[in-house]
């Protein structure tokens, strides 16, 4: 289950509409419901604020969350990298 500290977190790192970009990485990913449709912003809105459990969706969510943090820390060394080369 995630916790409130877990959900800010997540949230700080995915940002604004995070439960439409949850959903469209678990359909990207092939992470469907039991049966084979999408799972509803309401039940990704649900396990994302700690009210029902799924193992599946909330590894899911960790390992998005993880891609986007690690995309915003290279786009951050790159921005830096140019700012340092300007300086030269």
């Amino acid at each position: 289950m995630i916790t409130s500290e877990e959900r800010a977190a997540i949230l700080k790192v995915l940002g604004s509409k995070h439960v439409k970009k949850i959903q469209d990485y678990l359909i990207d990913n092939k992470i469907l419901s039991p049966n084979d449709k999408p799972y509803s912003k309401t039940i990704i809105s649900y396990i994302l604020s700690g009210e029902r459990e799924n193992e599946i969706i909330e590894n899911a969510i960790f390992a998005y969350a993880h891609q986007k943090m690690i995309e915003k820390e290279k786009l951050q060394e790159l921005r830096t990298l140019i700012v340092s080369k300007q300086k030269l």
